[in-house]
């Protein structure tokens, strides 16, 4: 599947953000410890909301054929409470690989802000990075820990949390990987996409 790569730069953060043409595929469920797919009825008990709604929804659906649904106002935060598994880099540099953060977000309607994903250990903020909403459609993050956030990331990291802007909206989350190793010598990513995009 041929993908359309930019970068977008703000503060000093790069995060590599992808869109993908839907295709007509039979639906795929992947699987793997560090992925949320969300295809279970109910949200996962370590996930809650603050002055959120959360579901699960069949509207849109990157991965299997079910998504989170999380409609927020000002003031809301969305919690994700699990060790994330981040990894340092290595410090002797043989192992050029670095641990990034992974999330696909679809967004019916554009607005000109951003939402705000942090990451946490023990309840203090480590690190974070910026994402912006106004796109319509599927977007996905693709963010280096050590690389593309401000901040420090630390091992043991436990808690993820999406702060809404000021301002009401809703937005669908799919195919979240907490951490996965990616080749630092690349600046971007090409990703194969054996599912459904609705």
């Amino acid at each position: 599947i041929h993908m359309t790569k930019y970068k977008s730069i703000r503060n000093g953060i790069c995060a590599t953000i992808m869109a993908v043409t839907p295709i007509l595929l039979s639906a795929q469920i992947v699987k793997h410890d560090r992925l949320l797919s969300f295809e279970s009825a109910e949200v996962p008990s370590f996930i809650s909301g603050t002055n959120s709604g959360l579901s699960i929804s069949v509207q849109h659906y990157k991965d299997g054929t079910h998504s989170l649904r999380w409609t927020f106002e000002s003031g809301s935060v969305l919690t994700l409470q699990r060790d994330l598994k981040f990894e340092k880099k290595d410090p002797t540099g043989k192992d050029t690989y670095l641990s990034a953060f992974i999330v696909w977000v679809y967004n019916a309607k554009a607005q000109d802000t951003t939402i705000e994903f942090e990451f946490l250990k023990d309840g203090k903020k480590c690190t974070s990075f910026p994402f912006g909403i106004n796109f319509t459609g599927w977007r996905a993050a693709w963010v280096c820990y050590e690389r593309d956030m401000q901040g420090t990331p630390e091992p043991g990291m436990n808690e993820l949390r999406i702060v809404a802007p000021d301002v009401k909206g809703e937005l669908f989350i799919d195919h979240l990987i907490t951490a996965s190793k990616v080749d630092a010598r690349q600046q971007t990513a090409d990703v194969q996409v054996p599912f459904v995009n609705k």
